[in-house]
């Protein structure tokens, strides 16, 4: 495949943002089948795990989760300039939606069952597309009894505690540090082992 200019790599965060922020609904994890796509499968711009690092990342920080994504995306293609063509492009789209909704918004009704309808459709989309997304997400990363652990305690915790996002996965970094720490230590082991032999 050759190597595309960097004026091209630019459009193409442009262009796939904007697409993102125009049509696709639903947060963070909606866009990321979109952004795999493009990025990862077509064009071998990002890896798989560099994706997963991303919606881990954009999580744990504040603000819009499709706006980080774009930040973080154009940083690792294509530098500064692709952190202002993808967050330009994620951000021009809602700016006018929302112009052209507070324009008609009070003419419209809310009991239409035509707009209600639609509404429907797209939430069902919605839900296919975040689902899809946490099959993939876990196909790559639930890979021993740590992962499936940790991932039900999450569930446990947002789903019947309540507790905060946010809060469950500035929880699990810790753990995971020492985790680390402990498997390093078991591979260490061995060695010093062999060594004293």
């Amino acid at each position: 495949m050759p190597e595309i200019s960097y004026w091209k790599k630019l459009w193409v965060l442009f262009y796939t943002f904007a697409k993102i922020a125009a049509l696709v609904v639903g947060g963070g994890y909606a866009i990321l089948p979109v952004v795999e796509e493009t990025f990862s499968k077509k064009n071998n711009w990002l890896t798989s795990e560099e994706l997963l690092d991303m919606m881990g990342l954009v999580q744990t920080v504040p603000g819009i989760i499709a706006c980080n994504s774009a930040i973080y995306v154009g940083r690792r293609v294509a530098g500064f300039g692709g952190i202002l063509a993808a967050a330009f492009g994620v951000c021009l789209p809602s700016v006018l939606i929302i112009l052209v909704i507070a324009m008609f918004f009070p003419d419209l009704d809310p009991k239409n069952p035509w707009l209600l309808g639609a509404f429907r459709g797209v939430r069902a989309c919605v839900t296919a597309l975040v689902t899809m997304t946490a099959f993939r997400m876990a196909k790559k990363v639930l890979k021993s009894w740590f992962e499936y652990v940790i991932a039900l305690i999450a569930l446990v915790l947002v789903l019947l505690l309540k507790v905060e996002p946010v809060y469950v996965i500035l929880g699990a970094m810790p753990i995971g540090v020492l985790y680390a720490w402990y498997q390093l230590g078991k591979k260490a082991l061995p060695a010093r082992d062999g060594a004293e032999k």
